[in-house]
């Protein structure tokens, strides 16, 4: 009998996993699978329990279910682990911008039988500094906004949580002077937001649709400070809708494998990673696996976003 590994994070968004617990077992069960569970007890437990599960050779899949910050510990634990097998994930968090980005819905049962049906695609990962990371590593304006915003706000409105935080800090921006190289183009200037990718939701609300999950490399997005507040206005219009690497009249949109941002001034920047917050750096280097981590993908899923099929 084949057998799954699966942990999920009861504490996850309006923590409604464990009224579906049950059944999630009982449709495993009935696909053939002899399931073992461990819901998290702390934070980067998921992280241990999947190297450990990993590593054992025991289990034909892990799965998860949360945000994304639980499958961003649960894919740190599998990179971490000398052997792998595939990932199936469970999206319950408030946001879900991978699951939404990989197409997996958001109904939990309706998840569970896609990915129980569901085909391995290896995708990329991503570590800041030898932290791992999924989807996104941020810096500058409104990256706070993710970890401050209340969880039960998050709750009732959703992605809008996070546009609304936002608001509230329109006088705060600030920029900085930086110097980043991607892939050996070196750009110095002034940037009040940057962000490195690989989806195609950020915080539910920005969507870039010139990416691929599995190419090697990341999607590179730098803002520079807004002139008025019309200037922010066709700025934020833009990043609504990324569809092309270049440079606009106040973002610069690169792709490479292998990112160094550099501060050139003494204060503190605020950092996100996959949704949480990351300690202020000075200085970081960002690089691109390729195809790292095997996920089980919807079959309805866009397959044009996967070179490798």
């Amino acid at each position: 009998m084949k057998k799954i590994y699966f942990i999920p994070n009861l504490s996850a968004g309006k923590a409604e996993i464990g009224s579906y617990l049950a059944e999630i077992l009982n449709r495993m069960t009935r696909a053939g699978y002899e399931v073992t569970v461990h819901p998290t007890q702390a934070p980067l437990d998921a992280t241990y329990m999947t190297a450990k599960a990993a590593e054992s050779g025991l289990y034909d899949a892990i799965w998860c279910s949360g945000g994304d910050g639980t499958l961003n510990e649960v894919m740190t634990g599998m990179m971490r682990a000398k052997k792998r097998c595939p990932l199936g994930y469970i999206p319950c968090g408030s946001v879900n911008d991978y699951a939404r980005s990989i197409g997996i819905p958001r109904d939990i049962l309706k998840a569970t039988d896609l990915i129980l049906d569901g085909v391995p695609r290896q995708v990329d990962t991503g570590t800041i500094n030898e932290r791992n990371f999924n989807y996104i590593a941020a810096f500058g304006a409104f990256t706070d906004v993710t970890y401050q915003t209340p969880q039960n706000v998050k709750n009732v409105i959703g992605p809008l949580a996070y546009v609304m935080n936002a608001a509230t800090k329109l006088g705060d921006l600030r920029d900085f002077h930086m110097r980043i190289t991607c892939d050996g183009q070196t750009i110095e200037d002034r940037f009040i937001y940057g962000m490195v990718t690989n989806s195609a939701s950020v915080g539910g609300v920005l969507d870039i649709s010139d990416f691929l999950f599995d190419d090697g490399t990341f999607e590179l997005t730098l803002v520079k400070r807004p002139d008025d507040l019309l200037d922010l206005h066709d700025t934020l219009r833009f990043l609504r809708d990324i569809h092309e690497i270049g440079e606009q009249e106040k973002v610069i949109c690169l792709r490479g494998a292998d990112v160094t941002i550099q501060l050139l001034e003494n204060v503190k920047v605020p950092w996100t990673v996959d949704g949480e917050y990351m300690p202020n750096a000075s200085h970081v280097h960002i690089v691109n696996h390729r195809q790292a981590v095997t996920l089980l993908v919807p079959r309805t899923a866009n397959m044009s976003l996967f070179s490798a099929q």
